[in-house]
């Protein structure tokens, strides 16, 4: 069960009028985070119950190791208590999505060097959103020990922070600082707020199943078979992936964080219109921005400091590489990191450049060429190994006559969608952008949305669940087989395998 999942929304509605109406309440906190935490264990157990005895351990190390880093003073017990913390999260996260990665990658050196070996491979299903919450209660016995936070002395305060239901599975990663304040309080009902985030649920939903679900049928058609892709089909392939990803993601970022608004909650943005970045360096600052401060903060401040270029090189290489594989546990991951972290260093120089001399030409050319090299690395982060990326890739030089004959340009492009679909899937990518481009560049005409005419805001919800519930459930077809359910079973969230 998902936000994607229209049981969740009905068990959600029940439970946002009993947290209301009973629960939240000054002489109730506890109660109130009690339930919470009961809400979020049942949601997660909805996935696979048996891995909720891995948040329940990381919980109460990291809990444990809390309080001794407030009452030890003797810094080396300090430091062994942090690389407690940090080993055991670690070697569990490393244990369940890196072993068989590292277990490959002996097996290669081993072979070139013509050791035998019998290396054993381990076949268990990956604990949903592990990678998510374990750098989230890594934050904080980090924190703790830089004296930046004081721990947290109640365990069902802290239980529910790593816990919390709307951001376990894919985030957005909270710091303790901003997140355990807010169940330490009772939590104030804000009309204004509630609309804001129903209608971002509303955005979210139709961003995932509208978009980025229909999407992902033309998408896993082309990465299935690209040996039978034309250059053209590559391109739009590659394309499509973007935004599949695109609205996947900060489809599931709007409905986690309006879900936790509609409890009182704030949750960390994690999407800033990352399409309309300027150079690379703001893609990544705006795209998936709680992940890139943990590496940030965590990782890229503490190696040494940069005194020359080529220490400076290895240190944002580091940080991409390990980000990379934060993602997955692939040879490809790796090289999508190292891929972005280079283009960083190579193309930001010359994107400053551009803008210091204000030449328009050379900035617009910088940019292009920017997002489309970020663009097209992602061809590592969706492909399941390097043959299949190098199949994609040398898909993009196969052109031929054909594109320009309407017949067969609808043919070719038609991977898994009728012409009908793709060309409303196309709309709903115009719709996407004009939003995103609206709220960049006209942000007083988005806050005079929600506060002028209530009914421009019941026109926008009544369209939205429309196209939810007919181009997505329904797939345009008034009731028609559901290709989306059929083919593909897309209501898994990209980020939920990580």
């Amino acid at each position: 069960m998902g936000f994607a999942n229209l049981f969740f929304w009905f068990s959600f509605g029940s439970y946002f009028i009993f947290y209301w109406t009973i629960l939240n309440k000054p002489n109730r906190l506890k109660a109130r985070n009690a339930s919470l935490l009961i809400v979020s264990y049942l949601f997660y157990a909805t996935w696979d119950w048996r891995f909720l005895g891995l948040i329940l351990f990381s919980s109460i190390l990291d809990y444990i190791i809390g309080l001794r880093l407030d009452t030890i003073l003797d810094n080396k017990k300090r430091k062994w208590l942090l690389f407690l913390s940090v080993f055991i999260n670690l070697g569990s996260l490393s244990v369940f999505k890196y072993h068989n990665f590292f277990i490959e990658s002996a097996r290669a050196t081993l072979d070139t060097f013509g050791v035998n070996h019998d290396l054993l491979y381990l076949n268990w299903v990956l604990p949903i959103g592990i990678s998510f919450y374990t750098f989230q209660t890594m934050s904080y016995t980090i924190d703790v020990y830089r004296n930046e936070i004081r721990s947290t002395k109640d365990p069902l305060v802290f239980f529910t922070y790593i816990a919390f239901f709307p951001q376990l599975l894919a985030g957005p990663i909270e710091r303790a600082k901003d997140l355990i304040p807010q169940f330490e309080k009772v939590s104030v009902f804000e009309i204004t707020a509630a609309k804001k985030a129903l209608l971002r649920i509303l955005w979210g939903a139709f961003k995932k199943i509208v978009i980025a679900n229909r999407l992902a049928i033309f998408v896993n058609e082309g990465y299935a078979n690209p040996e039978q892709l034309t250059g053209f089909t590559t391109a739009l392939v590659i394309v499509f992936f973007v935004v599949q990803l695109y609205c996947d993601f900060s489809g599931y970022c709007d409905m986690a964080i309006g879900s936790a608004r509609l409890l009182g909650f704030k949750l960390s943005e994690n999407f800033t219109r990352p399409l309309l970045a300027k150079n690379i360096k703001t893609v990544y600052q705006r795209w998936h921005i709680t992940i890139h401060k943990w590496f940030r903060d965590y990782v890229y401040f503490q190696l040494k400091v940069p005194k020359t270029k080529f220490r400076k090189i290895i240190n944002v290489l580091i940080v991409f590489g390990l980000a990379g594989l934060w993602h997955g546990s692939g040879i490809n991951f790796l090289l999508w990191g190292l891929i972005n972290g280079l283009l960083i260093l190579l193309f930001d120089p010359v994107i400053d450049k551009a803008s210091e001399t204000g030449n328009k030409l050379l900035i617009a050319i910088t940019r292009i060429l920017g997002h489309a090299t970020v663009y097209l690395s992602l061809v590592f982060f969706r492909s399941k190994n390097l043959d299949q990326a190098k199949s994609i890739f040398s898909g993009l030089f196969r052109w031929d006559s054909k594109v320009f004959n309407t017949h067969d340009f609808i043919n070719q492009v038609q991977l898994g969608l009728g012409t009908f679909e793709l060309i409303f899937g196309l709309l709903f990518l115009t719709i996407v952008f004009s939003v995103e481009y609206y709220q960049e560049y006209h942000k007083e005409q988005i806050n005079s949305f929600y506060e002028g005419n209530v009914l421009k805001r019941w026109f926008v919800t009544l369209v939205l669940s429309l196209g939810i519930i007919f181009f997505g459930f329904y797939n345009g077809r008034m009731g028609l087989e559901n290709d989306i359910q059929k083919k593909n079973n897309q209501q898994e969230f990209v980020y939920e395998k990580f």
